[in-house]
């Protein structure tokens, strides 16, 4: 185990070098930058600013030199670099970002356990009742309406049917009722495609451990149904979601990209989409080179997982 963990430690700074690569090629590859945004369009364009802005950027520098300083910096100092739009470092920004991304991120997959794992076991143990069709159907329901879309309505319906918005504006802890709202609701939002995927393979790896000859055994010494399924079907039926979970954990900062836009949330997700406009490279590269970070260490960690879930595992 202490092997492979240092294997797959030995291939994170290489797996992040090759990310970066292709996020700053990608990103210089979009038209326009910084210095055409802050120095206005072509009707009004001052040739003077934008020649100053990007000498101070270093935009004018070769593409070589702008990646060596981007990356040496991070490698050498932590620092994600300077935003020429707000004009202040990445890094005083990314923490408070992180800490709203992950209270939804949080939120999201606590709803997802909440959601998926009842609504598949009891799919599972009840198979080819009406139960089992109903929670079926509305899995397969959870899985087909877009997230956005629901968002939409929820913002949406509110005002036009009572004149109000039902979710508060970002507030912070200060008032905890309506940030609780503010947070929950876009999670509970992003929980439901989440847990329906959660709740077709929780039943699907159960029935298949229902049918295995050591169920049968334990049910013919007369265990009590209980007995039988959380101690003999539960457990191993979990490897499954235990990969599912650990990737929608790593897949939830992404994820929360369009909720914190349609909910104004000031998270990482936010970020991202008006840095996009901006031509804010920079932000944008270090959001990235961080995503990637995160979903390294969370499939490090499921991996290693596996071994905990199942003894029977070994790497």
């Amino acid at each position: 185990m202490s092997g492979y963990i240092v294997r797959r430690l030995l291939l994170v700074p290489i797996t992040l070098f090759i990310i970066t690569i292709i996020v700053f090629i990608f990103m210089r590859a979009i038209p326009g930058d910084a210095g055409l945004v802050k120095c206005g369009a072509a009707g009004s364009f001052d040739e003077t600013c934008f020649e100053q802005v990007r000498q101070e950027l270093g935009l004018d520098k070769s593409y070589f030199e702008q990646y060596t300083l981007w990356l040496g910096d991070i490698v050498l100092k932590g620092d994600f670099g300077f935003s020429p739009i707000k004009r202040e470092h990445i890094n005083s920004e990314i923490g408070p970002r992180i800490w709203n991304t992950a209270q939804v991120g949080l939120f999201s997959i606590a709803f997802t356990m909440l959601i998926g794992i009842p609504v598949g076991a009891i799919s599972a143990i009840r198979s080819g009742r009406p139960i089992d069709y109903v929670l079926r159907f509305f899995a397969v329901l959870g899985l087909s309406i877009p997230n956005f879309w629901i968002a939409t309505l929820v913002i949406i319906f509110p005002v036009v049917w009572w004149g109000t918005r039902w979710v508060p504006d970002w507030v912070g802890w200060e008032e905890p009722w309506n940030h609780i709202r503010v947070v929950a609701i876009p999670a509970l939002i992003l929980a439901l495609a989440s847990g329906a995927t959660i709740a077709r393979i929780v039943r699907s790896s159960m029935l298949e451990v229902l049918r295995s000859d050591y169920v049968r055994t334990s049910r013919a010494k007369g265990l009590r149904e209980f007995s039988v399924v959380s101690r003999h079907v539960f457990r191993p039926s979990m490897i499954a979601l235990f990969t599912i979970v650990g990737i929608q954990f790593s897949l939830v900062l992404g994820g929360s990209v369009i909720m914190e836009t349609i909910f104004g949330i000031p998270g990482m997700g936010e970020w991202v989409i008006r840095s996009v406009g901006d031509r804010d490279f920079i932000v944008i590269q270090g959001v990235v080179v961080f995503f990637a970070t995160w979903f390294l260490v969370i499939t490090l960690l499921v991996d290693v997982g596996y071994a905990w879930v199942d003894p029977r595992i070994r790497y």
